[in-house]
């Protein structure tokens, strides 16, 4: 399989892209709200027995939601009894597992992890476990010889799929960082006053490096030269001689590389397969619901080979469409009904194949009753209908509708990358609203017009719909 990772990095947000086969995977964004990963000292607010939970405040706008069973400590034991385990009032060290969204605050663990290319340390367990795609049983042996005779007691570690080629002491150095990590956070947890921020990750492009550096990334493409270098310098320290090259690449290269075409596909209810037929998604506040459908494809064979085809086709587009969506939670197939048990199986055992490709946990339980696949997706951060739209207040959230936010970046995305132009200034022609969001971000505006060395004139348009602008001679998005 080959990868490779595309990265935009503008002053208000970073994109990061991984493609596989040519085709866009996932795609992560960070602006100065992301929150997932970060460690606070918090301070109990509110108490709900009823729903065994806290609610936490650790600095944000709504207060974290902390289950009774996220709660963790040294020496604390379960109970069923909230009240055992916090008291109102009470400072306690969290880490956002969920972001927030819509009308939920952000989700809260006691279970601290913190993270490294080749281990995740988990500081208030004693395990070590190891990925399952690391399969060879004298490596696993030799990996949990190594760790557990070099490990603190009462901490965990988690053995990532890039120590399959990794030297012991690339092992142990991270390991003696993250302790250290550790040992830093007790620190600042002791000296600071509730609510603040003790720890918080690399940003999404060197996490994403982290993440996804082995053997299958064949380049790196970054629209910024001054982070180059400093990507170059990551990859050396984390891996040695690296096999792929990093290139500066000028321009929205999203764009450039067809991938904003495919966030704008992921947007849609219907994906069209290659055959002909089709995946309806239908996501609820409780799970999401895959429907396949024939559409218009007939195929040439008889009708069991048909379907098995068509089912085959989706249990492959899936998976990709599961980690594009950042789709979570229990997630219903209806695949077409197949006769021949054997098709069923090849079924589960391409997607389950599929599956081993998605950094997230995810869990195929079988099949209902009714014949569906059931299955669970550990989700965290935003997926693109969260990013990209807000629920539509004309319908009372039956809908959805762009987000302003997004598109706004957008249109700044687009006149940064516009100094090729021979005008001296650069006309943006947007609605009242949208150019708002524009106008409010003085600091950004001059940070196009020195990168571009024009001026800019934002000019409000009623006429225009909401979610349309115009740049230079009428142009049209």
């Amino acid at each position: 399989m080959s990868r490779e990772i595309i990265a935009e990095v503008y002053p208000w947000e970073s994109r990061v892209a991984i493609v596989e086969e040519g085709r866009l995977v996932e795609v992560f964004w960070a602006d100065l709200n992301e929150n997932v990963g970060k460690i606070y000292k918090g301070k109990v607010k509110d108490i709900i027995p009823g729903l065994s939970c806290a609610f936490i405040d650790i600095g944000l706008a709504k207060n974290a939601f902390l289950y009774a069973g996220d709660i963790v400590a040294p020496g604390l034991k379960k109970s069923r009894n909230i009240f055992d385990l916090v008291k109102s009032g009470q400072d306690i060290m969290v880490q956002v597992k969920k972001e927030a969204f819509s009308e939920k605050g952000a989700r809260v663990t006691g279970d601290l992890t913190i993270p490294g290319h080749f281990v995740v340390l988990l500081v208030y367990q004693n395990e070590v476990s190891i990925s399952r795609k690391i399969t060879g049983d004298n490596r696993r042996e030799h990996l949990r010889s190594l760790v557990e005779a070099n490990k603190p007691e009462g901490v965990g570690v988690i053995l990532r799929t890039a120590c399959l080629e990794a030297e012991d002491q690339e092992i142990l150095g991270e390991l003696q960082e993250l302790l250290q990590v550790w040992e830093e956070i007790q620190h600042r947890f002791a000296t600071s006053k509730a609510p603040s921020l003790l720890y918080e990750d690399i940003d999404v492009l060197e996490r994403t490096l982290r993440d996804y550096l082995d053997s299958d990334i064949g380049r790196v493409v970054i629209n910024n030269v001054k982070l180059k270098e400093r990507i170059n310098n990551f990859i050396r320290e984390k891996k040695g001689g690296a096999h792929f090259r990093v290139q500066f690449e000028e321009g929205d290269l999203f764009e450039k590389y067809g991938l904003e075409k495919d966030i704008r596909r992921a947007l849609r209810r219907k994906v069209w397969l290659k055959s002909g037929g089709y995946l309806i998604f239908d996501q609820t506040e409780a799970m999401t619901v895959i429907d396949v459908n024939s559409g218009k494809y007939t195929g040439k064979d008889d009708f069991e080979d048909t379907v098995h085809k068509l089912n085959m086709e989706a249990a492959v587009e899936i998976p990709r469409q599961l980690r594009l969506r950042s789709i979570g939670g229990i997630i219903l197939i209806d695949f077409i009904d197949m006769k021949t048990k054997d098709h069923k199986e090849e079924v589960v055992e391409i997607l389950r194949s599929e599956l081993q490709k998605d950094k997230a946990h995810t869990r195929i339980i079988g099949m209902t009753g009714l014949g569906f696949l059931e299955m669970t997706r550990k989700k965290s951060r935003y997926g693109v209908s969260e990013f990209f739209t807000d629920e539509c207040a004309t319908c009372n959230g039956r809908g959805r509708t762009f987000n302003l936010f997004a598109l706004a970046c957008e249109v700044k995305r687009k006149l940064t990358n516009m100094s090729y132009t021979e005008n001296p200034d650069l006309i943006c022609e947007a609605h009242p609203e949208l150019l708002q969001y524009i106008e409010n971000d003085a600091k950004n505006i001059e940070y196009i017009k020195r990168r571009t060395g024009k001026g800019l004139k934002l000019v409000a348009n009623p006429e225009l719909a909401i979610n349309d602008y115009r740049i230079n001679a009428g142009e049209t998005s």
